[in-house]
């Protein structure tokens, strides 16, 4: 019998045509239905084995292929929004994923009172792992179509200069370094925090970053360093073999900590989050006449759009048609006319 019993739950396991082992949950008390799923396996499988159609691939195991060929340096995010997700699409294949799944999601996560933002976090890595699915691994996939909800027009929180210096100031010196790295390269926390020395390269000054976050950009990039930026990790040298940045001989893992928090706060300095460091680094380029498009590559971004956020920034290129003498200036009213 390729059926059997576990805490009145049917599963089925069998021998595919091809020797693999098949093993997994019928997710049913109903042995019937259990009978018709091992039938409806084993007739897929042939028709994979004997007619060449494509496999079929269980979410769990997608999953576990999409983190491994991802090799995200920091996946806490990640494994949290696959947890989350187990239980709805756990015991399905990618094909079997349909667009009633994805609204139930949806409604549970506003019910929780999360943000779009963080809904939109979630419906991204599951149309990433889907996508990789269909497109790459040639597995039966049809995904549906997942639009994201409409989000909030993003913030842009900056630094004046001495704002900024006094802050770094007030950090613990651990702190202040990654405070002024970011400050230097515009680079995101992770970025900084789980920085390796074998992406930094003094001789030519850069810190290669690998393609990190699927929601921002998979694109590699280089970073070129400031002498302020040099002086920052010269610092680090010596105190971990692998990792840059260290606190008591431990690699570290944040930078958005409760000393950061506190620190602004003592400060007076309100609504500035670590991220707001890359807003401070790019409005002070864009406010020192580096064209959007460099800044673009600087930053790392795929998408213009997201630069030109700063563009309001600028107004160098304004200065020119204000204080001009008057015979530059155009005749804005025609001549009178007399009708008589």
């Amino acid at each position: 019998m390729s059926i059997y019993l576990r805490n009145d739950i049917w599963w089925i396991e069998f021998t595919s045509p091809d020797g693999t082992r098949i093993r997994r949950s019928a997710a049913t008390e109903d042995r019937q239905q259990a009978l018709e799923l091992e039938a409806k396996l084993k007739h897929d499988l042939w028709r994979v084995y004997h007619l060449g159609e494509k496999p079929r691939m269980l979410w769990k195991k997608a999953v576990v292929r999409f983190m491994r060929e991802k090799q995200n340096k920091d996946s806490s995010n990640e494994i949290s929004i696959f947890k989350y997700l187990d239980p709805y699409f756990g015991h399905l294949y990618v094909d079997e994923i349909r667009r009633m799944h994805i609204d139930d999601i949806i409604q549970q996560r506003l019910k929780e009172g999360v943000t779009n933002a963080t809904v939109n976090r979630l419906l991204q890595k599951l149309r990433a792992v889907l996508n990789k699915a269909h497109k790459e691994w040639e597995v039966k996939c049809d995904p549906p179509y997942i639009k994201l909800l409409k989000e909030p027009k993003k913030r842009v929180r900056w630094l004046a200069e001495p704002e900024a210096l006094r802050l770094i100031n007030a950090l613990p010196s651990h702190i202040a370094d990654m405070a002024t790295l970011a400050l230097e390269t515009g680079l995101r926390e992770s970025n900084v925090t789980l920085l390796r020395w074998e992406q930094v390269d003094f001789s030519q000054r850069i810190i290669y970053i690998e393609g990190d976050d699927i929601l921002k950009s998979e694109q590699a990039f280089v970073v070129p360093l400031s002498d302020a930026a040099v002086d920052v990790i010269k610092r680090q040298v010596g105190n971990h073999p692998i990792r840059v940045f260290t606190y008591k001989g431990n690699p570290i893992k944040r930078a958005n900590t409760k000393v950061f928090k506190n620190a602004c706060a003592e400060l007076g300095i309100e609504n500035f989050r670590w991220h707001d460091f890359r807003h401070t680094w790019a409005t002070w380029h864009v406010q020192r006449g580096t064209p959007l498009e460099v800044l673009q590559e600087l930053g790392g971004w795929s998408d213009y759009k997201m630069v030109k956020r700063y563009a309001h920034f600028t107004h160098q290129h304004l200065q020119q048609y204000v204080n001009r003498s008057p015979s530059d200036v155009p005749t804005i009213f025609p001549t009178k006319v007399n009708f008589g």
